[in-house]
């Protein structure tokens, strides 16, 4: 299985409420080239940036609904796990990049750094390509069920877009309603 079907079915499928907006964030990093499907070795890359997706949905629910956010920790050991990527592997690809703090002898330390780090480039990048109203647009439609007017499964990305646009004034309303949510969005979306 290539490293796209296997974020889609394992990582982004985890949540399918929450699938159209990673398919929606994933295809304009993989567009940009901030992430890199279709050659060898950068499995470990990939899965580190889908699961610091799934953070900033965690920590975007938390701060709106008060729900726990499961930081992927275990998440990331068992999908590289699964793709045959041992502990070498992934403290290869972190001590390759000064950034992210490494320690040989401390492998889950090394791969929450690693996390922490993706975590941060992703909700860099997600600022760089889309204003802080439109991922704020983008989450909360993702995570609310607007179940007091009706039930809506996206089946595409163009459906989900085209209801944020059809549903931008009261998407602004929810904005006003939860002023540090957006700040956290502005400010950076530090975890």
């Amino acid at each position: 299985m290539d490293i796209n079907s296997y974020i889609s079915e394992a990582i982004f499928d985890e949540t399918p409420k929450f699938k159209v907006f990673y398919e929606l964030i994933w295809e304009q990093f993989k567009e940009d080239g901030f992430v890199i499907v279709d050659e060898d070795g950068y499995e470990t890359d990939c899965v580190f940036k889908a699961v610091a997706m799934q953070n900033l949905v965690g920590e975007f629910v938390y701060r709106l609904y008060d729900e726990v956010n499961e930081t992927g920790l275990e998440d990331v050991i068992e999908y590289l796990g699964n793709l045959g990527i041992g502990e070498e592997d992934v403290l290869r690809y972190c001590s390759e990049n000064p950034e992210i703090e490494s320690d040989e002898n401390d492998y889950e330390l090394t791969v929450k750094n690693a996390l922490d780090y993706q975590t941060e480039k992703v909700a860099d990048k997600m600022l760089e390509d889309f204003s802080a109203d439109d991922i704020f647009d983008y989450l909360f439609t993702a995570t609310y069920d607007f179940e007091q007017d009706f039930t809506f499964e996206f089946e595409d990305t163009d459906e989900f877009q085209a209801f944020v646009d059809a549903n931008s004034e009261k998407l602004d309303e929810y904005k006003e309603e939860y002023p540090a949510v957006m700040r956290w969005i502005e400010g950076g979306m530090v975890c």
